[in-house]
């Protein structure tokens, strides 16, 4: 399941599981956007107090309320404005290394590999670097709706999820480590035993890596 579809799906339950018949319900699906796309600017601290009041709320509004209070410390549009970022550092690279675009694209394995694992490593550090998963899902989502508005020839070179699954099953292993990278590069490519596709894996993985990592760092989220 893409981060995309869990999210939707992650506050479609909530609100479903939240009840409209008080106050606080109101006021969780506004923020959800419920009642209205600017309900939750209007909504007052105290709401976001967890006093002895709050002590008793179900899971799902728990949940939303922790989104409530990403919401009110402008995280989540910080976490927007990161996913922005992402992607138009994956377009860019696509067009700056890909001529003629997108034709130069299409015509090359090695360059669909080099962008799906520039998507890898966005998952990567978004999932390592975020505070708390509503950012990362947050991040996540406008990445993927920024490049498939922006850049939809690049749609398919993002969401190549057999090819994906492999770099996360390394990831999980604990057998494995970084350096298996550049070799599920090379095989990815076509030639697994290849040295020059194995070290131009792991070089790429590492420079996005550390790229990814420093606009991550960047992104000052306050504290909730």
């Amino acid at each position: 399941m893409t981060p995309l579809i869990f999210a939707v799906l992650f506050f479609a339950g909530v609100a479903l599981l939240i009840p409209r018949d008080n106050e606080k319900g109101r006021l969780l699906l506004a923020a959800l956007g419920g009642e209205g796309e600017d309900a939750d600017m209007k909504i007052a601290p105290e709401h976001f107090s967890s006093g002895p009041e709050n002590e008793d709320v179900s899971e799902a509004e728990t949940e939303a309320l922790n989104y409530l209070r990403q919401k009110s410390a402008g995280n989540i549009e910080l976490a927007r404005a990161l996913g922005e970022r992402y992607a138009a550092l994956l377009i860019q690279e696509a067009k700056t290394n890909f001529d003629p675009w997108p034709e130069g694209l299409a015509d090359s394995l090695r360059a669909h590999h080099r962008l799906l694992l520039f998507s890898y490593v966005v998952h990567r550090v978004v999932n390592d670097l975020s505070p708390n998963p509503i950012l990362t899902y947050t991040t996540l989502n406008v990445f993927y709706g920024e490049i498939e508005e922006k850049a939809p020839d690049l749609e398919k070179n993002t969401r190549d999820m057999a090819s994906y699954s492999l770099y996360v099953l390394c990831e999980r292993s604990e057998s494995s480590t970084d350096d298996e990278i550049g070799k599920i590069y090379a095989r990815l490519c076509g030639d697994k035993d290849n040295e020059t596709l194995i070290d131009e894996g792991d070089y790429y993985f590492r420079a996005y890596y550390d790229t990814c990592a420093q606009l991550h760092r960047q992104t000052n989220y306050a504290q909730v």
